[in-house]
């Protein structure tokens, strides 16, 4: 046992709760252990938790408070079962290690469904409580820090349809940075919402058969759209596997669907805008990584086959899931770079 595994274990049992009968490593400070009683519980030593000690932003009291409300609010999250504030780690409930990204990447989609009620289920608890929970916003995602970090997305996307045109020796169709421009202020007019800032589909876990999906990671919080967080909660770019791929799960069907348990009804034209900006940044980076760019050169080593997965993103773009005239017209104008005439990138 490590040294860091006997930390765990000892935070565990001077928690209150039983001997430790077996642990296992997970993550860079998150445990799986299995006390004397047989019941499984992780332990996750929050990394940078002292340095926001004392603050309302506390990253170990946020992340208790915020589950202890959703859970309480019947949201599909892991009960936390105590914490150690000397050791700064919190107990949380089993909910298992089958992610939405393992998921994502097997091809397995019975689980769009239960990812976008839990999540609206989510959103709706946090709006719900919006103004007990936005003092604890961390100020590195708060309504400015949002706008900023818009602005770069929306740069990067332009970076991107640009890389593309290049790779394809292509001239750019001015009309594509025209509509670029439109659906950028559209999103940007739309009220963001309080959540989590860390939504990736490896921060959801899915029961076997796809019955529920748990979301993690709620440590630090701040506002952001609720369609941003969706198409990022249910993409995957299979980092650091050999056969990994992007893959999403959102299709037309399941942005309506959105739309309905949202109750916004233009929830699937932001849910379609969003992710041709999430596109056009992943598209941006690869090619950044083709040429060999120094801020790019990391993503090689976790995102194989470059080429390929460029090709992918492109094949993806061209997947409507709204029956919105500007993002219609978009891929219609991009339709060089996203069908077989026009090149190969």
């Amino acid at each position: 046992m490590s040294l860091a595994d006997r930390a765990a274990t000892a935070a565990y049992v001077r928690a209150g709760h039983p001997p430790v009968r077996a642990i296992t490593p997970l993550a860079e400070g998150v445990w799986r252990v299995v006390d004397a009683n047989g019941r499984k519980v992780v332990v996750k030593h929050q990394l940078f938790g002292r340095l926001t000690q004392g603050t309302a932003y506390d990253l170990l009291e946020v992340e208790r408070d915020v589950l202890g409300i959703l859970h309480a609010a019947g949201c599909p999250v892991p009960a936390v079962l105590g914490v150690d504030s000397d050791d700064q780690c919190i107990f949380l409930q089993w909910v298992g290690n089958y992610t939405l990204d393992d998921a994502i990447q097997d091809g397995d989609r019975a689980a769009t469904m239960q990812a976008i009620r839990g999540l609206c289920a989510i959103e709706r608890a946090f709006s719900q409580c919006a103004n007990q929970l936005e003092p604890r916003v961390v100020p590195s995602a708060n309504r400015a820090a949002l706008a900023a970090a818009w602005d770069e997305a929306g740069v990067r996307a332009r970076a991107g349809v640009e890389q593309l045109c290049r790779r394809l020796q292509q001239p750019l169709d001015a009309g594509l940075r025209s509509l670029l421009e439109t659906m950028h202020g559209w999103l940007a007019a739309r009220p963001a919402s309080l959540g989590s800032v860390d939504y990736n589909a490896r921060n959801a876990i899915v029961e076997p058969g796809g019955t529920r999906v748990y979301f993690l990671e709620f440590a630090k919080i701040g506002w952001d759209w609720t369609e941003r967080r969706l198409t990022q909660y249910t993409s995957s770019m299979g980092s650091g596997r050999q056969d990994g791929r992007m893959r999403s799960l959102l299709d037309a069907p399941a942005a309506r669907l959105y739309a309905e348990e949202s109750g916004r009804s233009d929830g699937a034209r932001a849910l379609d805008y969003h992710r041709i900006f999430f596109l056009l940044n992943s598209a941006s980076l690869l090619c950044a990584s083709l040429d060999g760019e120094p801020h790019a050169l990391a993503l090689r080593q976790h995102w194989k086959r470059p080429h390929a997965r460029l090709r992918q993103c492109a094949a993806m773009l061209a997947q409507g899931l709204s029956t919105d005239s500007s993002a219609a017209e978009f891929r219609s104008r991009l339709q060089f770079c996203i069908s077989p005439r026009g090149g190969t990138l």
